[in-house]
């Protein structure tokens, strides 16, 4: 997955591009954190534990073990976008504005998966065979590096390591809880409402609640002085040559490729969602426009070159 900060970055972007639909993009812009949540909606069942991951995460251990967040990548993604518009529609417990602006996050994570995450397993893999190690591990690496010097040339600097990070930029709910779980809010009713009508094994509301407070938590993690300073000195030009512009690919090129994909996928979602027909013929229709495959491993769009042959460079320690 994209990091968070590229993830949430990018929905912010999207609230200013003329070449949504109005309506759309208002609604995104007017419900930044509506947008936010939908944004990191398939990732937040990573966030379990946050003192487990960052310790796991410093150790260079493997991943956390997610199996529905897994699940929300791998498991018919397609059929699921098409179930959330169809959610989306009904009026209830969120505003119009408010669904709209979860549709457009949700869509412009679809996106960005599609078409950044075929970078980020080659360089997790590139890692494997060069310097050794577990890929899920190579993986959240490449994907810190690409957030750290995307916001670099972006704003001028990294996204975390900042107070904003903290209170505006991690905020995707309404006052959200950092100690107490509030599983009463009405976000969290519509979510798990959404999930529990697609995947068997859905979370109930505390435990979504749960999620959003881990989220919380690593918002105010990562936007610690020491987080900036780490920042600051490993976005080397060597790491920035290894993991964002060099001879064999171009950050630039497939990132412009999920926010092209991205006004796509929303103009797409948004037009089904206006028309209404819950039709299998509409569905079928949507299903075929959108091209949603695997989240987690999605078709390559975009050339990548060959890995390195183990043979040809052996296994040596990360330096």
């Amino acid at each position: 997955m994209p990091a968070a900060a590229m993830h949430l970055t990018h929905a912010e972007l999207l609230t200013q591009e003329g070449a949504l639909p109005s309506p759309l993009r208002e609604a995104m812009a007017r419900e930044l954190v509506y947008a936010r949540l939908g944004a990191v909606l398939p990732d937040l069942p990573f966030y379990t534990n946050i003192v487990t991951m960052m310790l796991g995460y410093w150790l260079e251990m493997p991943a956390e073990n997610c199996p529905f967040a897994q699940k929300m990548h791998r498991y018919h993604p397609d059929l699921f976008a098409w179930h959330f518009l169809t959610e989306a529609r009904k009026d209830g417990l969120l505003t119009r504005d408010q669904r709209l602006a979860i549709m457009g996050g949700f869509f412009s994570h679809f996106a960005l998966d599609l078409e950044l995450h075929p970078l980020v397993n080659w360089c997790a893999r590139r890692d494997v065979i060069l310097y050794g190690g577990h890929e899920s591990h190579h993986h959240r690496l490449a994907e810190k590096y690409h957030s750290l010097f995307f916001h670099r040339e972006l704003q001028g600097d990294d996204a975390i390591g900042v107070r904003r990070f903290f209170t505006e930029k991690t905020v995707i709910v309404e006052k959200p809880p950092f100690f107490r779980l509030h599983h009463e809010m009405p976000v969290a009713r519509w979510a798990t409402d959404l999930l529990s009508g697609f995947f068997q094994d859905a979370p109930g509301m505390r435990q979504f609640a749960a999620w959003i407070r881990s989220f919380r938590h690593f918002g105010f993690m990562v936007s610690l002085p020491w987080v900036h300073g780490n920042a600051q000195r490993l976005g080397t030009d060597a790491n920035r040559e290894r993991y964002y512009v060099n001879g064999e690919f171009d950050f630039h090129d497939h990132f412009k490729d999920g926010y092209d994909r991205s006004i796509k996928l929303l103009t797409l979602a948004y037009d089904a969602f206006e028309a209404g027909d819950e039709s299998e013929e509409a569905r079928n229709r949507f299903l075929a426009a959108a091209d949603i495959s695997d989240l987690a491993y999605p078709c390559t769009t975009r050339p990548l070159p060959a890995l390195p042959a183990y043979e040809e460079t052996g296994l040596r320690a990360v330096g």
